[in-house]
């Protein structure tokens, strides 16, 4: 062998370091509620407003990741963890100050107390009827501390769940009497199951919950750089596109 190619054998190789990701500015968490946020058969966190957020972030030009968790955990993430964002999440008056705001994402929509079509036995004239019956919906929820306050109790006529995709079942199954939520959502999720969205009905429409917006929220220690930016990020995206 001669020295030329010894010298071209043993000549040190460049080593290829990968770029290093971006650094993450911004946490993002959020909860199953199809077809709003939720994760894909790809793995990926999608939806209606997911998208959004993703555009109005990117305006931002604000770097982030979106995780998903049950809605318990993401409320406790977002409330203990600075440079923190949450949504899909509908501003009331006992959240207002736990968080500083970027309203709105979402268009109003309409919330319904669901039942299955074929149960005609039920018959309800206001909200305070279906306290005889049981409602499925998600633990912390918003729907969830709206009902508390109209004098329903979990496990006398409230069934909770950390999981939104399992209260459809719970309706079809016949083990709760209503699902309290919109047109979309229930659409999606029976969709999912491979079931007709003929199969449920609205029994009433709750009329106190219906035409509130959700919103984007932070916790308080976020860097205030951020939340501006989002802030006009997102209200350029609202006077450029309606939806969703």
């Amino acid at each position: 062998m001669s020295l030329d190619l010894v010298a071209a054998n043993l000549e040190p190789r460049p080593v290829i370091v990968p770029s290093p990701e971006p650094d993450i500015q911004l946490q993002v968490v959020t909860e199953e509620w199809v077809p709003y946020n939720f994760i894909n058969q790809q793995g990926q966190v999608d939806g209606r407003a997911t998208q959004k957020v993703r555009e109005v972030l990117d305006a931002a030009g604000v770097s982030y990741e979106i995780l998903v968790f049950p809605w318990t955990r993401a409320m406790k993430i977002a409330q203990t963890q600075p440079n923190t964002m949450i949504y899909s999440i509908f501003r009331t008056p006992e959240r207002e100050a736990h968080f500083e705001w970027a309203c709105p994402l979402l268009r109003p929509v309409k919330e319904h107390l669901f039942r299955l079509a074929s149960r005609n036995d039920i018959k309800l004239n206001s909200l305070d009827d279906a306290k005889r019956y049981i409602t499925a919906l998600v633990r912390g929820s918003v729907t969830h501390e709206y009902l508390l306050s109209k004098g329903f109790k979990g496990g006398v006529n409230l069934d909770l769940s950390a999981e939104p995709s399992s209260l459809a079942r719970k309706l079809l199954a016949g083990r709760v009497d209503f699902l309290i939520t919109t047109e979309f959502t229930i659409y999606e999720a029976l969709r999912l199951i491979g079931k007709p969205y003929e199969t449920v009905t609205s029994a009433l429409e709750v009329r106190d919950r219906s035409g509130q917006r959700a919103c984007m929220a932070f916790h308080p220690g976020t860097e205030s750089e951020f939340i501006d930016k989002i802030r006009r990020a997102l209200a350029e995206h609202n006077r450029s596109y309606i939806g969703p």
